[in-house]
């Protein structure tokens, strides 16, 4: 049973924790200032509406799943977790309270983009929606490196490079249609056209479906296997 009282008193644990740790603070602001520095500098030429979605999609691919690896692992390694079980918090409560943080966290940040986008307001709308499902799943993706990794150096050195390939394929794709063949099979780049766009085919809808369960699917086995360990 999932206590509310719990998850709320995680959450403000853990809003307390990230202002008290300027790099995680700095995963949720640097794509939407650099979004916003580099479109001011090209306003009204051709090609600055595209970096609003590069890097929209680095903001809510790269930088949720990097992050909540990052504190899911740290307090894993300090034994926080063992801690938290003791406390009559179960794991299960303690994943939701961080994924969600991350998830409100990384949409607020990104709520920046609608000053530099020239969207109605459905299209503001479906922006701030894409924004929410990129980071969901890439939290489902944080969630399994944490759980599968050792400690946090490697989980660090897991989400990078994960991160990358799903946030940055996307980007690459709008230079080189050979890419484009191979991303458009992940949810990155799904998420991406969306963000760009606005709509998705149906392709798109079964890409991300996949690319979901999959990593729910992984995320189950490893939760299971966490919750055998503590």
């Amino acid at each position: 049973m999932i206590r509310i009282q719990n998850l709320q008193a995680l959450l403000i644990k853990q809003i307390k924790d990230t202002l008290k740790n300027p790099p995680v603070l700095v995963f949720f602001l640097v794509y939407p200032i650099i979004a916003f520095v580099m479109s001011s500098a090209m306003k009204g030429q051709e090609g600055a509406g595209a970096f609003i979605s590069i890097f929209a999609t680095m903001h809510c691919v790269f930088s949720p799943a990097v992050v909540a690896s990052s504190i899911l692992s740290e307090e894993k390694e300090g034994n926080t977790l063992r801690v938290l079980i003791m406390s009559n918090v179960t794991l299960r409560e303690y994943f939701i309270s961080i994924g969600g943080f991350v998830l409100i966290a990384t949409v607020a940040s990104g709520s920046i983009f609608l000053f530099i986008t020239e969207k109605d307001f459905v299209g503001s709308i479906i922006f701030i929606l894409s924004l929410g499902l990129g980071s969901f799943i890439s939290i489902i993706l944080g969630l399994c490196i944490s759980l599968y990794a050792k400690n946090a150096s490697a989980a660090n050195g897991i989400a990078v490079p994960c991160g990358m390939i799903f946030a940055f394929l996307p980007m690459l794709a709008n230079f080189n249609k050979s890419i484009e063949n191979v991303s458009r099979f992940t949810f990155g780049q799904q998420v991406s056209y969306l963000l760009g766009k606005g709509s998705i085919s149906i392709f798109g809808i079964i890409v991300i479906s996949v690319n979901t369960i999959l990593l729910a699917i992984l995320a189950s086995v490893l939760f299971r296997k966490s919750l055998a360990e503590e």
